[in-house]
C-alpha cells in the first residue's frame, strides 16, 4: 500500500466517524443523519384506571409539515423505551383544520395497548390527544380507548423537540 492510499483511507475514515460521508446513487447524495437527540420526557398516564409512570431520555420529534394517506399536517412524535416499558405516540394535525389523528402504542411487563384514529389507515379505537406547546416542548394531554375498550388517560410532557426526519430520507 502506498503512502498515498494510507492518506486516502485515514482520510475515508475520519470522515464516515463524523458522519460527513455522501453516498452518491442515481444522482441522489444522501447524508448519514445526526445521531438523535435524547430529550427528557415524562408520561404520566392511567390505563384501565392504573398508573403508568415513566421518566427517561428519549426521543421527541417535529415537523412542521408532513403528510399521511395525502393529508398535509404538523407531526409530532415521541419514543421512549426504560425500564421494560416503552411509549410511542404520533400526532397529526392536519393543516386543513379536520380532526387531529394519532397512533399510541404502550408495553410494559403487564401488556399492550394500541390505538390508531388515523384516516386512510386500520382504524383502532377511539378518542383525542391534544397538544400544548411550552416553551421549546410541550404537553400532549391523552384521552383515548383501545378496540378492546380500555380507556388511556394522562399526560406525555417533551421538554424540547428535534427537526423530524422523514422515513426513507
Amino acid at each position: 500500500m502506498t503512502n498515498g492510499s494510507i492518506a486516502l483511507l485515514c482520510g475515508i475514515a475520519m470522515a464516515a466517524g463524523s458522519g460527513l460521508i455522501a453516498v452518491e446513487a442515481a444522482g441522489q447524495i444522501r447524508r448519514q443523519p445526526p445521531a438523535a437527540v435524547q430529550i427528557p420526557i415524562h408520561v404520566s398516564l392511567k390505563i384501565a384506571g392504573e398508573a403508568f409512570e415513566s421518566s427517561a431520555a428519549g426521543k421527541c420529534t417535529h415537523a412542521p409539515k408532513a403528510s399521511i394517506y395525502n393529508v398535509l399536517s404538523e407531526l409530532r412524535s415521541v419514543e421512549l423505551s426504560a425500564d421494560g416499558r416503552s411509549t410511542n405516540l404520533t400526532w397529526w394535525h392536519p393543516l386543513d383544520g379536520s380532526a387531529d389523528m394519532v397512533n399510541l402504542s404502550i408495553s410494559s411487563a403487564s401488556g399492550s395497548h394500541s390505538v390508531s384514529t388515523v384516516k386512510g389507515g386500520q382504524v383502532m379505537g377511539s378518542g383525542t390527544v391534544t397538544f400544548e406547546k411550552v416553551g421549546s416542548g410541550g404537553i400532549f394531554t391523552v384521552d383515548v380507548k383501545t378496540a378492546k375498550n380500555v380507556a388511556i388517560s394522562g399526560t406525555i410532557k417533551c421538554d424540547s423537540f428535534a427537526p423530524h426526519l422523514a422515513e426513507g430520507g
